[in-house]
């Protein structure tokens, strides 16, 4: 079966090639105020199709204007755990004696209803996490390219089922996946529509039935999502919604014996601390997890500055840095290594801070006061054992609600073994190393326990072909002007890394993404 090219959602880049990005501007708008108006609810779990409220209660607040408040959230504990997996597993062999195709209905139909939604999914998004606007929209462009590309996989692989004939008289024998159960879907604040969107429909989709957990900070756009796989037709009990704590939730959702997989992004210590989980347990389903990365970027003498230095600023510095694909240390040859560190400054000190939902924005507050702090600490830890050519403290901005608005930061003099070039960070904050030529900063760019993505500028096809061998990373990218590191779109480019960067060498968005939540079976019959 071959790969079948795929159109993707690509909203802002269509309203700009169609000369008619003032209309994607008053349509954001307008739903951004249509969905204040909404703010301040109070929003329950979802349980086997009902509301369920629970004594417990958590305020979030908006990202952008920590005055607002987005809503009040019911918090689940264990009690509530044990019964959305009772729910998932209740639902689950009616589940999967659907047809492929049946199955697939549902998420094609939630993918029109998101469409329809866009505007109002991308400015809830950006109250509720402080993504600008156009990286709200590309959140949820991904999380209905997600729908789409996985349900039409599914379909065209009729479910991963296939009559394999009759090896001797008699023998009919077929070969299938079949799916394991519960799964407990974990969700990170970055992305908060395409990668709870993207995990769960990889599980439902495949057979299984789901307890989803989303961050605590951006609970609002799963209460929205759950709401169109609701109209979409989804059965009770096949999805569940618990909200909390990873320790009130989180962790009894991972211990629980009914749960056999999960699918979580996040930090690398939590992800790794939920596989000791599954084998302390002796649980044998799988745990699919996105851990983060530390992303290298080298810039050849051979290089197209300009290219360069945007590709780098945008990698680095979209939504803050807060994305495991940011780029966050930078190799260049020493030749040209003052010459472009002045310009990456020079361009830096250009972008806008500012509310998630003005139209200049690009640079947005931070996510919560331990991000703020992380941020302080590390800018400080710079200025003793480096150079901070710009940035590295909170912006002041009387103009600015009160949130967490920070200084995209750029340092040098920091030595490749030092802990700032080695630890992710999730804020805005960059290191810059000079190299002798490609193969130092290849074996730079390789000395780090993460492999996720990682970029090179270069015009020399003979370093280009030597990079695209020699680097340790599941996403590579030359060239890329648009973003270094970031960016990555449905089918064209899978999402995933090497080394603890990831657990299972499958990336999502790719043609062997769902298989992972599905065992095999080979089936005879003598007749």
């Amino acid at each position: 079966m071959q790969p079948v090219e795929y159109e993707d959602e690509l909203t802002h880049l269509t309203h700009k090639q169609n000369d008619s990005l003032d209309e994607f501007h008053r349509s954001y708008e307008a739903a951004v105020e249509s969905v204040k108006r909404e703010l301040g609810e109070f929003y329950t779990l979802e349980i086997d199709g009902e509301s369920v409220e629970t004594d417990d209660h958590f305020p979030v607040e908006a990202a952008g204007d920590t005055d607002v408040t987005i809503g009040e959230f019911a918090s689940g504990g264990e009690e509530e755990v044990d019964s959305a997996v009772d729910a998932a597993k209740n639902a689950f062999p009616d589940w999967e004696a659907k047809d492929p195709e049946e199955r697939a209905e549902v998420f094609t139909q939630a993918a029109e209803i998101m469409r329809e939604r866009k505007f109002e999914l991308a400015a809830a998004l950006s109250l509720e996490n402080g993504k600008n606007r156009t990286e709200a929209m590309a959140d949820v462009d991904e999380a209905i390219d997600f729908l789409d590309f996985y349900s039409r996989e599914f379909t065209r692989s009729n479910g991963y089922q296939f009559d394999t004939g009759e090896p001797t008289p008699g023998q009919h024998t077929t070969n299938l996946l079949r799916p394991y159960g519960v799964f407990a879907v974990i969700s990170p604040f970055n992305f908060p529509m395409a990668l709870l969107v993207g995990m769960s429909t990889g599980a439902l989709l495949t057979g299984n039935t789901a307890v989803v957990k989303p961050a605590s900070v951006t609970p609002l756009v799963a209460q929205k999502y759950l709401e169109i796989l609701d109209e979409a037709g989804i059965p009770d009990g096949v999805i569940n919604l618990v909200l909390g704590s990873g320790r009130d939730v989180g962790q009894p959702l991972v211990e629980h014996e009914d749960v056999k997989g999960v699918a979580f992004t996040g930090s690398r210590e939590v992800g790794l601390g939920i596989q000791e989980t599954f084998m302390d347990l002796g649980k044998r389903g799988p745990v699919i997890a996105e851990l983060g990365g530390k992303n290298p970027v080298i810039v050849s003498d051979e290089a197209d500055l300009d290219d360069a230095v945007e590709g780098v600023m945008k990698g680095a510095f979209s939504f803050s840095g807060q994305k495991c694909s940011a780029t966050s240390r930078v190799y260049v040859y020493d030749d040209i290594i003052d010459e472009f560190t002045d310009r990456l400054v020079a361009e830096t000190e250009k972008l806008d801070v500012g509310r998630p939902e003005d139209r200049e924005t690009f640079i947005s507050p931070l996510i919560d006061d331990g991000a703020l702090d992380h941020y302080l600490t590390i800018s400080e830890q710079a200025r003793e054992d480096g150079t901070v050519l710009t940035g590295g403290a909170e912006v002041s901005d009387p103009d600015l609600p009160d949130a967490r608005y920070v200084e995209p930061t750029v340092v040098t003099d920091i030595p490749h073994e030092h802990e700032l070039a080695r630890e992710e960070h999730f804020v805005p904050f960059l290191t810059v190393h000079p190299v002798s030529d490609l193969d130092e900063g290849v074996e730079k760019s390789n000395d780090s326990e993460y492999g996720l993505c990682a970029g090179l500028f270069s015009t020399d096809d003979d370093e280009i072909d030597r990079w695209f061998t020699d680097v340790e990373s599941g996403m590579c990218y030359v060239n890329r002007s648009q973003s270094a590191t970031t960016g990555a779109l449905v089918q064209a480019q899978p999402f995933g890394g090497w080394k603890f960067s990831g657990t299972t060498g499958k990336f999502a968005g790719g043609y062997w993404y769902l298989q992972q939540f599905m065992r095999e079976q080979s089936r005879t019959h003598v007749k």
